[in-house]
């Protein structure tokens, strides 16, 4: 907590539920039967679930409106809905887990969110991945790695967020190929990488940040100034090997990891943008 007097914040509510959820996934794996029958183990698990709904998502939805917390609350569902009978023992585990989980990264959406606002930067929150990422868990992912990008650049990690700028991209790229219906403009293109030995195509997850910034810009997914700016992120990036920093005399510093978090930025939502059109 902030102190004797002061009221819990958003991300304190969090970490009580965190603990909560661990504590009760610790007594399910002590039950050695398939399913959960004792009196005192069901009430426990009611109170985690109860506690959530009617003491901490109050808070939590009260202390900011950016969060979504449709994930954390259908798992506490879930476990509240279980205590209803005598549910199987697997069905906690899975859903404790999933819980903590969603409550981790709901917690770092929190952070990021109360760092934004208090620079002022609405920038810097993480955008809709949905268009690129149907599936929940990495959705959560590129959400984290969004938000260590701004991380590292505000705690002048300069190279470590240029770094983590050109994995995003390369995640968002395959995420772009793999909504693709039909692969053929993809594997056609003319700056698609070749196979030295067959002269096929390379599998596009198999691709580096070069060939997804050349395709993405033959496809129409990125603009053709983002794509200047993009090559120059990929070189940049290329300085984590220290050999290569000491014979280009290269310092990196806030100017190159601030400029690169906007180039980034911009090729984010061009990408989300390209996802979404018909």
């Amino acid at each position: 907590m902030n102190g004797a007097h002061s009221l819990p914040t958003t991300t304190d509510v969090i970490d009580i539920a965190i603990r909560e959820i661990t504590t009760a996934r610790a007594l399910v794996l002590k039950i050695t039967g398939k399913q959960v029958r004792g009196v005192d183990a069901i009430a426990s698990l009611k109170a985690t679930a109860l506690a959530w709904f009617n003491t901490h998502r109050p808070i939590v939805n009260a202390g900011t409106s950016d969060l979504d917390l449709t994930t954390v609350d259908s798992y506490y569902t879930t476990i509240l809905n279980s205590t209803a009978g005598y549910a199987a023992r697997q069905t906690y585990l899975d859903a404790l887990q999933v819980a903590k989980k969603s409550l981790v990264a709901l917690r770092a959406n929190a952070l990021t969110n109360q760092a934004s606002a208090a620079s002022g930067n609405t920038d810097d929150i993480a955008p809709d991945f949905s268009p690129l990422a149907g599936n929940q868990e990495m959705r959560e992912i590129l959400t984290r790695r969004w938000q260590e990008c701004c991380k590292c650049v505000n705690a002048s990690a300069h190279l470590a967020a240029i770094v983590m700028m050109g994995g995003l991209l390369e995640a968002l790229f395959v995420a772009r190929a793999n909504k693709m219906t039909v692969k053929d403009p993809l594997l056609n293109a003319s700056a698609a990488p070749k196979d030295k030995a067959t002269g096929k195509t390379l599998n596009y997850r198999e691709w580096m940040l070069d060939s997804y910034i050349k395709v993405a810009h033959e496809l129409k997914w990125i603009t053709e100034s983002a794509k200047d700016v993009a090559d120059i992120l990929k070189e940049y990036r290329n300085y984590i090997h220290p050999e290569k920093e000491r014979r280009h005399g290269v310092v990196l510093a806030l100017n190159d990891s601030t400029m690169f978090w906007s180039v980034t930025k911009a090729l984010v939502r061009q990408l989300l943008l390209s996802a979404s059109a018909p």
